[in-house]
């Protein structure tokens, strides 16, 4: 059965960018080498991430997550059951205040969240839109 867990995190405020670019790559290779779907997203503070894949792997991932140096202050906000897979793929994006998430693109972040259920996707719309801004 696929599952799905979504947290927010305080960044290590030593990471740069060289940091954070080799992070995304590693994420994006290990997340597609094992069919887990979803979104991270970067801001100078804070990391969003939403998991999706079979039971045991995501929380296994997410066991290692909570160990991980690059962040602290983890708030896991959503961790259950996926009927309906939300995305097809891994998105990873680095959001600043030059490179904010157009509303386009933010209707596509939030338009995958649409088979959670009514809170989890409303904790989760606040979260992103939060980190997108205006």
């Amino acid at each position: 059965m696929r599952h799905a867990i979504s947290y927010v995190s305080t960044a290590n405020p030593n990471l740069n960018e060289e940091d954070i670019a080799n992070l995304f790559k590693q994420v994006n290779e290990f997340n597609s080498h094992h069919n887990i779907t979803g979104v991270l997203l970067y801001t100078e503070t804070n990391f969003f991430q939403l998991i999706e894949g079979e039971e045991d792997e995501i929380k296994s991932l997410y066991s290692r997550i909570e160990k991980d140096s690059h962040h602290n202050n983890i708030i896991k906000f959503v961790d259950k059951p996926v009927v309906n897979p939300a995305f097809d793929g891994y998105i990873s994006r680095v959001v600043t205040d030059t490179s904010k998430l157009n509303r386009a693109n933010l209707k596509e972040y939030l338009h995958h969240i649409d088979v959670l259920g009514p809170a989890s996707r409303k904790a989760v719309g606040r979260v992103v839109e939060s980190i997108a801004g205006d």
